[in-house]
């Protein structure tokens, strides 16, 4: 059946998924349609010819031609789709809004006590969202948003699970609570998951499986395989803050168990041992006395990188990734990032390490920030059409 303007009628359905992936940024040509609507190329041809006519959308010649043609763009006419992005931490929360899908540029931080619990919590973001939007965005709506926080969240029911470095916050539905106090959808995923999907996000398919490892006050890790993070069977696949990396370990860590990763090799471990030589107040003083090589924080920094490295070894024979990204404050520290390939490398079968890459965070601090946003764009672009 063809239309009045001579091509195939195109289901609204259809339509409306096709306008509202461009309106967010994720499809920006008629490839782009084709490859995420999963049609042909004539049928996003006529997907876009359809939006046209309906001046829903506009086709914008590239500015700057490479080599080659180019394709056309495409363009939302209404104003961008505008969702809010926050990672909370144990002692702050980093936060911004995005109306594109890609990567965060620009994100505020401010100091955040996790003690009062989530309500308070939230409702401070919250109240940061709407300034920040008044601000950048006036008389705009947030459609959606996402949260990242520092400890295991419930695949299932999205629920935060015996957080070590939240107190109060077992069990806390932050999805419900920010639905009750902002009005919007929102996605809650562990920070580590979040900077995975970020890290994944600008990097193309041949980067992946992807290992993430987050090495901050706290270690976590994540595993992106196509494109999605991989849970597991109970849904707690990469976590390594238990792997026992050391024995007869004084240290007991929260799950019962002595030698476990996070106590003797995270940012919080290497504060507590620093105690001894120097008051290390934060990750950013450990950060900055990691810098101005301070001898026996660069040992303990060292210490870490191998003890991290130790860990993963067997993960890299077992799983094979292409790519091994480290974020967090950690991975700003020479010391500990060369400790760390040097560990890794000699605890993993060679054949498995011959091709594999390992790197900084690309995105730096903004990692889960844009892991998070793209998963509160895929809120407003999955939302069953009305």
């Amino acid at each position: 059946m063809a239309s009045e303007q001579g091509f195939a009628t195109v289901s609204p359905d259809l339509l409306e998924s096709a306008y509202r992936l461009i309106r967010a940024g994720a499809a920006k040509n008629r490839s782009d349609l084709s490859e995420k609507l999963g049609v042909s190329s004539s049928t996003a041809s006529n997907i876009a010819r359809s939006l046209v006519s309906q001046e829903r959308v506009r086709e914008v010649e590239p500015a700057s031609p490479a080599r080659g043609r180019r394709s056309t763009q495409l363009e939302s006419i209404a104003p961008p789709v505008l969702v809010a992005a926050a990672e909370i931490g144990t002692s702050h929360i980093r936060y911004a809004l995005s109306d594109h899908v890609g990567p965060i540029v620009e994100a505020q931080e401010v100091p955040i006590d996790l003690a009062p619990g989530p309500r308070p919590v939230l409702q401070r973001l919250v109240d940061l969202w709407r300034e920040l939007r008044d601000r950048e965005f006036p008389g705009a709506d947030i459609l959606a948003a996402g949260i990242a926080v520092p400890g295991p969240v419930d695949a299932s029911t999205r629920r935060i699970v015996l957080p070590s470095r939240m107190p109060g916050w077992h069990d806390a539905d932050v999805r419900a609570i920010v639905a009750e106090l902002a009005d919007v959808d929102c996605v809650v995923e562990n920070d580590a998951r979040a900077a995975a999907l970020g890290e994944a996000s600008v990097r193309g398919p041949e980067h992946q499986p992807l290992l993430y490892i987050k090495a901050g006050s706290g270690i976590g890790g994540a595993l992106v395989i196509d494109g999605k993070i991989y849970t597991g069977g109970m849904g707690i696949a990469g976590d390594v803050s238990h792997a026992r990396v050391v024995e007869d370990s004084p240290f007991v860590c929260g799950c019962g168990k002595s030698g476990c990763l996070e106590t003797v090799a995270s940012g919080a471990a290497i504060r507590r041992d620093a105690a001894q030589f120097m008051e290390l107040g934060s990750m950013a003083e450990l950060v900055e006395a990691g810098q101005n090589q301070f001898p026996h924080i660069t040992q303990l920094i060292r210490n870490s990188g191998m003890l991290v490295g130790k860990a993963l070894g067997p993960l890299i024979s077992f799983v094979n990734p292409c790519d091994v990204v480290v974020g967090g404050a950690m991975s700003e520290l020479t010391a500990f990032m060369n400790a760390f390939r040097v560990s890794l490398l000699g605890s993993a079968v060679p054949m498995a390490t011959e091709r594999l890459r390992i790197e900084a965070a690309s995105l730096g601090a903004n990692s889960a920030l844009t892991g998070i946003a793209r998963s509160a764009h895929d809120l407003v672009v999955s939302a069953p059409v009305q």
